[in-house]
């Protein structure tokens, strides 16, 4: 929790942090927003989260029902209204990341988005999780090597700049190529590489920026 709150007060002494926790601005009322999407330019992140989230018949509400099997009133007892609703506004960034990142829905996407989550908030949850997956697939498909693809995935969480920090609201107009130079973030070669050996499908790049089974 305390590297939660350092990561808040990073970010409610920002700009765009003020700005957001002044107004009680939702992530998700953008998200939800399928003709706002839909229209923007093909290249742009928000239209490639649209790709990503409606072309394949899932909606931010998806996120948000699992979220909400949690036992909300134990999870958030100790926490002010500002860390709960960062904290919510986290969880409604979460496809945002998969589309920057690269990495796909498929389980080795997830791991490895995790250990990015891992690498950037340092929450010893997350990194069970992450740490859990890293020794599964090492001991069931040894051959594959995809413990480094879950490493490089901490790797690149490292490098890039505070995602959850950063004013998704106007990234989501701008072109992905330039979302990512905005946020270092780097290209998943390895996981890439091991999707071809794994003959997992994979959706080009530069062109739709997912990946997925």
């Amino acid at each position: 929790m305390l590297q939660i709150r350092s990561i808040l007060k990073f970010f409610s002494n920002s700009i765009v942090g003020k700005k957001i926790l002044d107004r009680k601005i939702q992530l998700v009322d953008t998200l939800k927003d399928k003709e706002f999407l839909k229209n923007l330019p093909k290249e742009t992140l928000g239209y490639k989260y649209y790709e990503f989230i409606y072309e394949e018949n899932l909606s931010p509400e998806e996120l948000i029902d699992a979220s909400n099997n949690i036992d909300l009133d134990k999870h958030f007892q100790y926490r002010t209204d500002d860390e709960i609703f960062f904290n919510t506004r986290k969880r409604d960034m979460h496809d945002l990341w998969h589309v920057t990142s690269g990495y796909g829905r498929d389980a080795l996407g997830e791991l490895s988005l995790l250990a990015f989550t891992y690498a950037q908030e340092q929450n010893r949850g997350i990194g069970a999780i992450a740490l859990y997956g890293y020794w599964k697939v090492g001991k069931e498909l040894p051959d594959f090597n995809l413990r480094q693809v879950i490493y490089e995935g901490y790797n690149n969480g490292k490098k890039a700049t505070l995602w959850s920090c950063e004013d998704w609201e106007s990234l989501i107009k701008l072109p992905l190529d330039q979302v990512r130079e905005k946020l270092n973030s780097k290209k998943p070669e390895l996981y890439y590489d091991a999707l071809k050996k794994l003959s997992t499908h994979e959706i080009d790049l530069n062109n739709n920026a997912v990946l997925a089974n």
